[in-house]
């Protein structure tokens, strides 16, 4: 049985890539445990410095598994299979340390626009069709999908998304601010790809250290999330990056004036 998901490193960019095509990956068990999985290699990875989540075939991700979902599990079952997997893809996002980007292509349904949700960045092709219709299938979101879908476009739109359950296509996202940039389907792994080494072109232990005052000051007081910001920053002076960085800022400025 082939990986339901892949870990695949190419230089500085790890590639996460949901490897169901013929279902148009959509989500089992399997591949939820699968997504952690290869987050786990990719945090593990020395090499790789940004992550880009993708996947295989026509689709990013369709959403739950239509043969999976009509099955209804028991309380005890649920908490010990289903909700164990589900956490632990939220706990392997937020140990990651380093940037996330979602690629995305064909639809993002569902469970598929959650795991988007979940990534620090997302670039989609033009004419993908996003939704989260949990509602009208008598469930609702999950995988943090709600908690970061609020944060991303705001209560209103949040609101307005989850109780009508309405498709819209990647034009609409980058209105919602649900994605940051929209491209030509043919240019969509080489914009992905270009954004991700500018990424990487910067300091590793500065990327981690700027993502976990995002992510960790989400839920807290100004003052906390200002204090822990503070703290950052101390931490990568003392790191010494900053002397490397300064240097290579004054290198760039004496090429800029040679061209002038």
């Amino acid at each position: 049985m082939k990986p339901a998901v892949l870990y695949e490193p190419d230089g500085v960019i790890g590639y996460v890539t949901l490897n169901r095509p013929d279902v148009l990956n959509a989500m089992d068990d399997r591949l939820l445990a699968g997504v952690t999985a290869a987050l786990d290699a990719a945090h593990a990875d020395t090499t790789a410095k940004v992550v880009v989540l993708r996947g295989a075939g026509r689709v990013f991700c369709a959403g739950g598994d239509v043969n999976d979902m009509p099955r209804r599990r028991t309380d005890d079952e649920y908490r010990a299979t289903r909700l164990p997997i589900e956490r632990s893809i939220a706990r392997a996002v937020r140990q990651l340390e380093k940037p996330l980007i979602a690629q995305i292509h064909g639809a993002a349904i569902g469970g598929g626009c959650a795991l988007a949700a979940l990534c620090d960045l997302r670039v989609a092709a033009a004419g993908t069709k996003f939704g989260l219709p949990e509602v009208k299938f008598g469930t609702t979101a999950s995988l943090g999908g709600i908690y970061m879908l609020t944060r991303i476009v705001g209560l209103g739109r949040a609101f307005e998304l989850l109780y009508l359950g309405d498709s819209f296509d990647a034009e609409r996202a980058l209105a919602l601010g649900l994605v940051n940039r929209v491209v030509p389907p043919d240019a969509l792994a080489r914009e992905t790809a270009t954004m991700a080494c500018a990424i990487a072109d910067n300091f590793s232990a500065e990327l981690a250290l700027t993502r976990e005052a995002i992510l960790r000051g989400l839920d807290l007081d100004f003052d906390t999330a200002a204090n822990l910001e503070t703290e950052a920053a101390m931490r990568a002076h003392l790191g010494g990056d900053i002397e490397a960085g300064f240097a290579r800022a004054r290198e760039r400025g004496r090429g800029k004036g040679d061209a002038k």
